[in-house]
C-alpha cells in the first residue's frame, strides 16, 4: 500500500520545489516564518530576511512576500530587484496603496520622478487622505518644476496633519528654493515649535535668514544645528537628519 504522506510530499516537491516541500513536511508554520522574516528585517538582518521571504515566495508566491522582500532589497540599496518585486506585488494586489507608495519612493531614489509621481497619484486615488503620499507627490512635483501644485499638496497634508513638523519643513524647503525666504522662515519657526530638537529646521532656517541678510540670526541657527548634531553619535540619530519618509 502506498504511504499517503510520501505521495503528498512527492507532489508537493513537484509543485513547490523540493526545499519548500521538505519545509512544509517538517511542519514549518508559514505565519511564523513571515513574522521571523519581518523581525529580521526590523533588526537589520537583511540577508536573513531576503532568504526567508525568498523561501516563502518559492513555496507560495504571494504579493505580501514580494513586498517584504522588496523592503529588504531597498535596505541593501538593490533598487532594481526591489522594483521588480514591487511590480510583482502590485500585479498580484493592484489595490494595495502601500505597494505603490513604496515603489514610488524607490523610483524617486533612482531619479525616476515622473514614474514616482504616477505611483503617488495612484496611492491618493486609493487613499485620498494619505499624508505621506501627499508629501511624496509634492517632492516629485517640485523636482519636476511644478512648485504651485507641490505647495497645494503640502498644504493639503498640513490640513490633515497640522502638528507634523516635517510638513512645515517641506513647505519651507520649497519656499526657500523658490526664493520666498520670509515664508520659509515662518514655516521653519513652526517646525521648531513642534520639534525643538530638529537640527534640520535650525539649519534650513539659518540658510533662509542668511538669504534675507540676517547674518547674526543665521549664524546662531547654524551653530544651534551643529550643537544638536554633536549631541548624537551619528547623523542617523540626529532628529530630522536621517531623512523623512518622503
Amino acid at each position: 500500500m502506498l504511504n499517503f504522506a510520501a505521495v503528498l510530499l512527492f507532489f508537493l516537491s513537484l509543485i513547490l520545489g523540493q526545499g519548500a516541500a521538505v519545509a512544509l513536511a517538517q511542519g514549518e508554520d508559514i505565519q511564523s516564518q513571515i513574522e521571523r522574516g519581518r523581525a529580521a528585517l526590523q533588526a537589520g538582518r537583511v540577508d536573513e530576511a531576503i532568504e526567508i521571504f525568498s523561501r516563502l515566495i518559492q513555496a507560495a508566491p504571494q504579493a505580501e512576500f514580494y513586498f517584504q522582500r522588496a523592503l529588504a532589497f531597498d535596505k541593501k540599496h538593490k533598487y532594481g530587484p526591489a522594483i521588480q518585486d514591487l511590480d510583482k506585488a502590485i500585479s498580484a494586489a493592484p489595490d494595495q496603496a502601500n505597494y505603490y507608495s513604496k515603489r514610488g519612493m524607490v523610483l524617486r531614489r533612482i531619479g525616476e520622478h515622473e514614474a514616482a509621481l504616477t505611483d503617488f497619484t495612484r496611492v491618493l486615488e486609493l487613499d485620498p487622505t494619505n499624508v505621506t503620499a501627499l508629501a511624496n507627490r509634492a517632492r516629485a512635483l517640485f523636482t519636476l518644476g511644478d512648485a504651485s501644485k507641490a505647495l497645494q499638496d503640502v498644504q493639503r497634508a498640513i490640513g490633515l496633519s497640522p502638528e507634523n513638523a516635517a510638513l512645515y519643513g517641506l513647505r519651507g524647503d520649497i519656499y526657500t528654493v523658490a526664493g520666498e525666504h520670509a515664508n520659509a522662515v515662518k514655516d521653519y519657526n513652526r517646525a521648531i515649535q513642534l520639534k525643538p530638537d530638529a537640527a534640520w529646521a535650525y539649519n534650513n532656517r539659518g540658510i533662509a535668514l542668511a538669504n534675507l541678510g540676517k547674518t547674526r540670526e543665521a549664524v546662531e541657527d547654524l551653530n544651534r544645528a551643529m550643537e544638536i548634531a554633536a549631541s548624537f553619535s551619528s547623523v542617523g540619530e540626529v532628529p530630522g537628519m536621517s531623512g523623512n519618509s518622503w
